[in-house]
């Protein structure tokens, strides 16, 4: 899926993120936290590779890494940790105002890690899928469905769209 794909996903899990966490109780800050962070989260796996272009000598350009593309960033068993971290480090919503850059800072870690994951699921139908096991191996999840880029990428949009909206119909 292209950036602003996941970028349009991003914005739905800020939507699935707020739901959530007003549903726990937790204040404007905290929610507009986790939204912020939930739509850089879903563009953070191709990011964080510190991707840039390098000139090649037909004077073409090409991506370049200095991690390796749908490697150690793509890896679900860490997005997958970080997430679970960030559900069990929730603290109580709280009116004690003492406690809310605690909350900020752990409703924004939940809506990086929800993003990370729907990048991930947003690479999986692509033939290059993602790293399952481990970060570097060539065996990868994938259900070779479409290429990035294709039109139909636009019904995995769609789907986290209708969760996000489910979302608020169900609080």
């Amino acid at each position: 899926m292209g950036k602003t794909g996941h970028q349009t996903v991003g914005v739905a899990l800020s939507v699935i993120s707020a739901a959530y966490l007003h549903y726990l109780h937790f204040g404007l800050l905290p929610i507009g936290a986790s939204c912020i962070a939930a739509f850089y989260g879903s563009t953070a796996p191709d990011w964080l590779e510190i991707a840039h272009a390098e000139k090649m000598h037909d004077g073409s350009y090409r991506r370049a890494s200095v991690i390796p593309h749908r490697t150690i960033t793509h890896w679900a068993v860490a997005w997958v940790a970080f997430l679970v971290w960030a559900l069990f480090s929730l603290p109580n919503p709280n009116p004690d105002h003492t406690l809310w850059l605690n909350a900020i800072f752990h409703t924004a870690a939940l809506g990086f890690a929800m993003g990370g994951i729907s990048h991930l699921l947003c690479d999986i139908p692509n033939p290059t899928g993602v790293p399952i096991l481990m970060p570097t191996s060539r065996h990868r999840l994938s259900l070779r469905l479409w290429r990035s880029g294709s039109g139909i990428e636009w019904l995995e949009v769609t789907a986290f769209w209708m969760v996000g909206v489910a979302s608020w119909m169900v609080h």
